[in-house]
């Protein structure tokens, strides 16, 4: 059987992943499948590649396996965190996905381009290669288009709200978010 996959998608250092974690923590049998180790292994594997993950031309393939096999050894849906800007990229991964029989719940997390810029100004890591403070407004201009649905509006939300509204949007019940503030340190201490 094959699970659903919950796509997350808007720009860069808006707390995508930690959306897709708030839905793991409380989505039993839930997977969370990160497409930059994909992109991490491609560029350690392929001499001479200087591109974006994304760029690669294996990349798109190998998403589209790596899905399908993830999506029938699951539990549960996959949560999948991931910016793609680009129109035509994010059309033929959709469409590979769908081909291969595989139900996409696709989701924009749109905040005010204002925290996009000032997350951008944080971000000292290779996206800032990719998608420079320049291109904000025109890459917020494509997220709010109808390929890029369904959308949500971000604000002040924290994201275990968003969460829910994800998981409330799919059909989902979610298991009530954890009462302990901590957690998340908590975790981290017990890894060592």
């Amino acid at each position: 059987m094959r699970t659903p996959i919950i796509w997350i998608n808007g720009p860069f250092g808006i707390a995508k992943a930690t959306v897709a974690r708030a839905l793991n923590e409380r989505l039993p049998g839930s997977f969370l499948f990160d497409p930059e180790e994909m992109g991490t292994a491609l560029k350690k594997l392929t001499p001479k590649f200087t591109g974006s993950s994304q760029e690669h031309p294996m990349w798109i393939p190998l998403m589209l396996d790596a899905l399908q096999y993830a999506s029938k050894e699951a539990d549960g849906p996959l949560i999948v965190p991931v910016t793609i800007a680009d129109v035509a990229r994010h059309r033929r991964l959709m469409s590979g996905l769908k081909d291969r029989g595989m139900t996409v719940h696709h989701f924009t997390l749109l905040p005010p381009s204002e925290v996009v810029q000032a997350g951008l100004r944080k971000r000292s890591d290779t996206h800032m290669t990719v998608w420079d403070h320049s291109e904000v407004e025109q890459r917020m201009a494509d997220f709010h288009g109808e390929q890029f649905a369904t959308h949500i509006s971000t604000g002040d939300q924290q994201p275990h709200n968003i969460a829910e509204q994800i998981a409330q949007h799919v059909g989902l019940n979610l298991r009530p978010p954890p009462s302990d503030p901590l957690r998340w340190l908590k975790a981290l201490g017990g890894r060592r």
